[in-house]
């Protein structure tokens, strides 16, 4: 990003603030937001907007079908075609349809021609347009009298099944180099989660024998991350140095990787940050917006606000020529302003990219904590403001991870590298483990650097977290490009990691609503749909829903420990 922004440059009559769009305006509407409400006031509602679950629910949310074999055949019409399983006919109005298969990521758009077609397959009638079923049936929507409507599902699981073989490779190193941070932000959930914090960080002989490790069983050519956080890093920042410079020295020829850092920036000086330009290591900045709103929850242990330190921060590591991007949680305390904010960032920063992060209760027993936002709300301003700037670029990485294989038309088995295997943590006490959240509560955490304990104790129970698994799934639209979110938010809400995510399944669930409705847009006729329209969305027709947004690299513009289509 090099050019300045600006809220009504870029998107002139789509803000909350400036009205509605003109009529033929090819800009996006910002969806309104609806009405703020709190945990428990609606009728069966509890934890910010969130279903109350039922008795018994905790069986119904980790129920899974065992393997391919286990997957329930579904019954065969021996005298025509048939829908495949996973599909859905989605009403959007007006005598508009879409059929969706939740597994291929395909839709089929159409007038009353598509709706009558599928209502007769599931009747057991041969629809009266050949053409169609034609065209359904090439694109895996339909199967003929022999084939099993379940086949490219149990297809699907026995891929998955295979994994529990499958040596682990990673592509990232989380490196959570020390327990204690400078800064006291209230909905910190690494910080508290922490058992034994130490003051010491990580022994710079056991980083050593870890980035010995990730490397060595890894893939020189693809993509990896060596990702710094904490705590805060820069505290001790001789350690910082350790990393990077073991590092370059550990790679093998034609390593692909590079370096990040997340940082909260006010320790960072000139010597800082001349080092980290030197060695390119990506600078991501943790900032919530500017000083009224940022430090409201992110203050330091004497309760004062940190924004004009993290601001200094960001500027000197400009000034050295560092990559610099911005990473904000989305709260009750940003989200109604959250396309100003974001337009100001871009304004002021020109970061390479944002990570805006969906708010998460800072530890087990905050299901309620007041910060939290409503999932719909959530998904509904995010693909928003990915609407509003997608155009120039700007790389919205939860919406990104979403979108890609929706896109692409990949399913999506696992939201989390965690859950992938492809994601390595070692914490200040030199233990090491799939995931960060886990592994200062230590949970599944390992002391021995042994790729057969990994694989036994991650890979092989952790793989079962994909959706293509879970009962709770079927027949849902969002199923492959879901990814079944976070074992820890799981943990939170249901008490067990091997759980449905249900935050994230509801947010997944609007998302994949509003990309349909976008992805109808992009093709639709102008005016009324007639009855016998029907299209099938090609390849450009779909990747202009992502605009001029990719992942890259070497970049800020790539997913951290989520990015797991590669």
């Amino acid at each position: 990003m090099t050019e300045p922004f600006s809220p009504h440059s870029v998107h002139d009559g789509g803000c909350g603030s400036c009205g509605p769009r003109p009529a033929g305006s090819s800009t996006p509407v910002l969806l309104p937001l609806p009405r703020p409400r709190r945990a428990g006031t609606d009728a069966g509602d509890s934890r910010d907007g969130l279903p109350a679950l039922p008795a018994g629910a905790d069986a119904v949310l980790t129920a899974v079908h065992a393997d391919a074999d286990a997957l329930p055949a579904v019954p065969r019409r021996d005298d025509g075609p048939q829908l495949e399983s996973n599909t859905q006919l989605i009403d959007l109005g007006d005598g508009a349809w879409c059929l969706n298969h939740a597994l291929r990521q395909q839709q089929v758009f159409g007038g009353t021609l598509l709706r009558d077609a599928v209502e007769d397959l599931r009747a057991g009638r041969t629809p009266l347009a050949p053409d169609l079923v034609a065209r359904l049936v090439a694109e895996g929507f339909v199967v003929d009298a022999s084939g099993a409507p379940e086949t490219f599902h149990r297809r699907l699981m026995a891929q998955e099944d295979s994994k529990k073989e499958t040596e682990p490779s990673f592509t990232l190193l989380r490196i959570l180099l020390t327990d204690v941070c400078n800064l006291s932000c209230q909905y910190c959930k690494v910080i508290p989660n922490v058992l034994a914090p130490q003051a010491e960080p990580t022994d710079a002989d056991r980083l050593t024998e870890t980035i010995a490790f990730f490397f060595a069983h890894s893939d020189p050519a693809r993509p990896k991350i060596i990702h710094i956080t904490g705590g805060e890093p820069t505290l001790f920042f001789h350690q910082v140095q350790h990393v990077v410079t073991t590092a370059e020295r550990l790679a093998r020829p034609g390593e692909n990787f590079w370096f990040v850092i997340g940082t909260n920036a006010v320790l960072i000086r000139e010597r800082h940050a001349a080092f980290l330009a030197e060695h390119d290591v990506k600078c991501i900045v943790s900032m919530d917006g500017p000083a009224e709103i940022h430090d409201q929850l992110r203050r330091n242990h004497g309760g004062h606000g940190s924004w004009r330190m993290v601001d200094a921060g960001v500027r000197q590591l400009q000034r050295a020529g560092a990559e610099v991007s911005l990473s904000m949680v989305l709260g009750q305390h940003n989200l109604d302003r959250a396309e100003e904010i974001i337009a100001w960032f871009l304004d002021t920063y020109q970061p390479t990219g944002l990570g805006v992060n969906f708010m998460k209760p800072p530890t087990p027993d905050q299901q309620d904590y007041a910060q939290l936002i409503d999932p719909d709300r959530y998904a509904d301003r995010m693909y928003a403001i990915h609407q509003a700037f997608r155009d120039r670029g700007l790389f919205l990485e939860l919406v990104h991870r979403k979108l890609q294989p929706f896109v692409e038309r990949r399913y999506r088995f696992h939201d989390c590298g965690a859950a992938g295997g492809t994601n390595l943590n070692v914490d200040a006490k030199g233990n090491v483990g799939p995931c960060k959240s886990f592994l200062v509560m230590d949970k599944l955490a390992l002391r021995t650097l042994d790729i057969d304990a990994y694989r036994d104790t991650v890979v092989t129970r952790w793989r079962k977290r994909s959706p293509i698994y879970y009962q709770h799934c079927d027949g849902c639209a969002a199923r492959g490009m879901c990814g079944n979110g976070c074992a820890y938010d799981a943990l939170v809400h249901s008490g067990d990691e091997m759980a449905i995510d249900v935050r994230s399944c509801h947010y997944t669930q609007r998302f994949n609503q509003l990309f349909v409705r976008d992805l109808f847009d992009q093709v639709r006729p102008a005016g009324p749909v007639p009855a016998t329209w029907w299209h099938v969305p090609s390849g450009e027709e779909r990747r202009r829903l992502l605009g001029a947004v990719a992942a890259r690299p070497r970049t800020l513009s790539y997913s951290i420990g989520h990015q797991t289509l590669d």
